[in-house]
């Protein structure tokens, strides 16, 4: 018996949803037989709504692992990366609300011409004349 094809003994509408559909409803992918046998099923809305909670947890865990670094992100705005970097990156954007914010974020603060590396002089002062 594979895991598609197990439901939970404890469901008061049988036959109840295997652990796919109940995957599947907690990711929002969710068909008219499975919403109106989760209005009917406290205990399978119970698991749809753990599961939940479970994607959560790790979602704040693991939200930056495949995500660039924040070094390549402010590289990113101050527009030091190659055009197939920039270009991986601006995909990623596109679909990461995380980095989008963080991107956002570090863009409204500070200009980036102000990012730029600072011209030289900058960092010493003149020396007095006497």
């Amino acid at each position: 018996m594979t895991i598609d094809e197990i439901w939970d003994e404890d469901c008061v509408a049988a036959p109840g949803l295997s652990g796919i559909a109940v995957v599947a409803a907690a990711d929002g992918e969710i068909d008219e037989p499975t919403r109106a046998h989760l209005k009917a099923c406290p205990h399978c809305a119970a698991r749809v709504r753990q599961v939940r909670q479970i994607q959560t947890r790790l979602r704040s865990q693991l939200y930056r692992l495949f995500c660039p670094t924040t070094d390549l992100l402010v590289d990113y705005c101050q527009g030091f990366l190659d055009p197939y970097q920039r270009t991986q990156i601006t995909h990623h954007l596109a679909t990461c609300p995380c980095c989008a914010s963080e991107v956002a974020l570090m863009e409204s603060a500070v200009p980036a011409s102000d990012l730029r590396a600072p011209r030289a002089g900058v960092f010493f002062a003149p020396r007095p004349t006497r």
